[in-house]
């Protein structure tokens, strides 16, 4: 007697496919295909909150004055939060990520790029180069939130030194 029988999994999963709304259908089907991006937008997305928050850091030390009550501390940190610049921190997000899956099409479907696995992609394409780009520019910035905060100019000559190296690898001029 067999305890594990693959046609009645088989059966079982056609009828939950079929009980499937179309919008649940379309969803699953972007899901899959945006698999291969997840760890480089998860990067991308983790730097970006990195950046907003020695940013916001950055912008309360310089504001607060150091011998003022707590309360007074909150209430000046709330008013230099402004939705704006929350609102900038939420399109780049929106338009790094767009940006990611348009050349991540363009690799599969005109350089016929395909991944390597269902979790990543080839190591040298449009995707990973832009998504290196992007990333060099958080990073510029977070070292430069990070140079501020600390006073120490080091934070400044690594984000120099990580331009450089990037610039280097993908062989970038300073005019492209």
């Amino acid at each position: 007697m067999l305890l594990f029988n693959p046609m009645n999994t088989i059966d079982n999963f056609s009828l939950k496919l079929n009980a499937m709304s179309v919008p649940v259908k379309v969803l699953s089907v972007i899901i899959a295909f945006l698999t291969p991006l997840t760890s480089i937008i998860h990067v991308i997305l983790f730097l970006l909150f990195i950046d907003m928050f020695t940013s916001i850091y950055y912008q309360i030390s310089q504001a607060i004055p150091t011998n003022s009550p707590f309360t007074t501390n909150v209430k000046l940190a709330f008013r230099i939060i402004e939705s704006s610049k929350m609102r900038k921190t939420i399109e780049k997000m929106m338009f790094y990520v767009l940006a990611l899956i348009v050349f991540y099409m363009f690799d599969l479907y005109i350089l016929h790029i395909s991944p390597e696995t269902a979790t990543s992609i080839s190591a040298v394409t449009v995707t990973n180069i832009s998504a290196a780009l992007i990333a060099m520019v958080e990073l510029t910035s977070i070292t430069s939130n990070i140079s501020k905060i600390t006073g120490n100019p080091v934070f400044n000559r690594i984000a120099k030194i990580i331009t450089k190296n990037i610039n280097q690898k993908y062989n970038i001029d300073k005019e492209d």
